[in-house]
């Protein structure tokens, strides 16, 4: 698929950006817990904010290209696609090196078939 590489690097974005988000948040929520409001924790809420908006705005351009994006932390992908008149998806892990596996609209990754696998039965 064409589109995989530009794929690949705006995910890695997304998965880095996520990382940065989760570690924040458990940094405001463990001052929080315990009742302590320190000076920079309105800092905090706000650097989370926008860098939550900055995620949704990264994930929704991505989206925008026709995939599904199913897990940011596995990065797990899907691709609308077509067999035989029916809708499937093309799936794709993040670090797999192209796409190999497909599933149908009802399945998900733990149903995931190889696209070359020979079909012994309909």
């Amino acid at each position: 698929m064409r589109m995989l590489p530009d794929v690949k690097v705006k995910l890695k974005a997304i998965m880095e950006r996520k990382k940065v988000a989760d570690d924040l948040r458990d940094e405001i929520e463990r001052f929080s817990l315990v009742g302590f409001e320190v000076p920079e924790g309105k800092q905090k809420t706000d650097q989370l904010d926008t860098i939550v908006k900055d995620l949704m705005q990264k994930i929704q351009e991505l989206e925008d290209t026709g995939l599904k994006l199913r897990d940011i932390d596995t990065g797990l992908v899907d691709f609308p696609a077509k067999r035989f008149g029916d809708v499937v998806y093309l799936c794709w892990k993040y670090g797999e090196a192209g796409i190999e596996f497909w599933h149908t609209q009802h399945e998900g990754f733990a149903s995931r078939k190889q696209i070359n696998a020979q079909i012994v039965s309909p």
